[in-house]
C-alpha cells in the first residue's frame, strides 16, 4: 500500500529530448548549471572564455571606446613609447597602437568567422557524402590527401598568387580552401562510424533514400565533431590570415590588422618593439583561447569523456 502511495506521489519524469526538439525549461536549466560547473572547475577554460569575451567586446565596441581614429596620422608623435597619452605607444606614422589593435580585432574575428563558415558549408556535405558513398569517398579523399600534403601557408600563398590581388574576399576563399580539407576529413571519419549503426541499417531496410539517411540520421549526429573542428578552424584561420597580412599578400595595408601591424613594425623592432609586440600578444591570446575552448568542447561533447569528468 505504501509503495503504491509513494509511486503516485512522485512527480512525472520528463522524457529526454530527441534531436531537433526543444528541451523543457528544467532540462535547459540543468544543462546550463552543468556547463557553468564544468567551466568553473577548469581554470584554463575560464581564462579562455574571459579572453574571448573581451575580444568580442572589443570587436563590437572597439571604434566607440578607441581613444583615437585607427587611421589618424600624427607625425609629431611618431614612435612614442607607451605613455599616458598613447597607452600602447605609436607607430612610425604617429598612429595610436591601441586604437589600431582594437580595429584589427574586428576584422580578424570577422575573417575567422567567415573562413570557419566557408569550411563548414563546403566540408560538411562533401565529408558526409564521402563517408556514405565508397566510390565518391575514394575520389574525394585522394584530392583531400593531396591538398593536405602541402603546408597551409604555402598553399595559401599559392592561391593568393593565383588571385593576383589582395582583398578580403580573396583571403576568405584562399584560407577557406586551405582549411576545408581538414573539415572534410573529420566529417568523413565520423560518417564512416555512424553509417554502421543499427538505426542506419534499419532506415535502409525500410527503403529510405540515401539523401534522407544523410540529412535525417547522419548529419544531425555530426554536430558535436563539427562544432569542435569549427573552433580549431577558427583559431588556425586567424593565424593564417595574420601570416598572409604579415607577408603583405592579405587584406589591403590601409585596413588595420594584427598581421599588417606586425609587418610594419618589423623595421623598427629594435627602436620601437611595441609596434610588433602588442599585436602579437593579441594574436597569441586569441589563438590560445580558441584552442582551449575547442579542447573543452571536445571533452564536453564526447559522451565517453563526459562520464569520467
Amino acid at each position: 500500500m505504501d509503495a503504491k502511495l509513494n509511486s503516485t506521489n512522485q512527480a512525472p519524469q520528463e522524457k529526454p529530448t530527441r534531436p531537433g526538439e526543444v528541451a523543457p525549461p528544467s532540462q535547459l536549466k540543468a544543462r546550463t548549471l552543468s556547463l557553468l560547473r564544468f567551466v568553473m572547475r577548469r581554470k584554463m577554460v575560464l581564462f579562455a572564455v574571459i579572453i574571448l569575451s573581451i575580444l568580442l567586446f572589443l570587436a563590437a565596441a572597439g571604434p566607440s571606446i578607441s581613444p583615437y581614429s585607427a587611421g589618424a596620422l600624427n607625425l609629431s608623435a611618431r614612435l612614442q613609447s607607451p605613455n599616458l597619452t598613447h597607452l600602447l605607444g605609436t607607430d612610425n606614422f604617429g598612429r595610436d597602437i591601441l586604437s589600431r589593435v582594437f580595429a584589427g580585432t574586428r576584422i580578424t574575428l570577422l575573417l575567422g568567422l567567415a573562413i570557419a563558415a566557408f569550411a563548414l558549408v563546403i566540408g560538411l556535405p562533401i565529408g558526409a557524402l564521402s563517408g556514405y558513398s565508397d566510390v565518391f569517398g575514394l575520389i574525394s579523399m585522394r584530392l583531400v590527401d593531396t591538398m593536405m600534403a602541402f603546408p597551409a601557408i604555402i598553399l595559401a600563398l599559392a592561391l593568393m598568387a593565383i588571385f593576383r590581388r589582395p582583398g578580403v574576399i580573396n583571403v576568405i576563399i584562399a584560407v577557406g580552401i586551405v582549411w576545408t580539407p581538414r573539415m572534410i576529413r573529420v566529417v568523413y571519419s565520423s560518417t564512416l562510424s555512424l553509417r554502421e549503426n543499427t538505426y542506419i541499417e534499419a532506415a535502409r531496410a525500410i527503403g529510405a533514400s540515401p539523401l534522407w539517411i544523410l540529412t535525417r540520421h547522419i548529419i544531425i549526429n555530426l554536430i558535436s565533431p563539427v562544432i569542435v573542428q569549427a573552433t580549431f578552424t577558427f583559431a588556425f584561420s586567424v593565424m593564417s590570415v595574420a601570416a598572409l597580412n604579415f607577408l603583405g599578400v592579405g587584406i589591403p595595408p590601409y585596413v588595420p590588422s594584427w598581421g599588417g601591424m606586425m609587418n610594419e613594425g618589423q623595421t623598427y623592432i629594435v627602436r620601437a618593439p611595441w609596434i610588433i609586440m602588442f599585436p602579437g600578444v593579441f594574436l597569441a591570446l586569441s589563438v590560445l583561447s580558441f584552442n582551449i575552448i575547442g579542447d573543452a568542447l571536445r571533452d564536453r561533447l564526447d559522451p565517453k569523456l563526459r562520464r569520467i569528468m
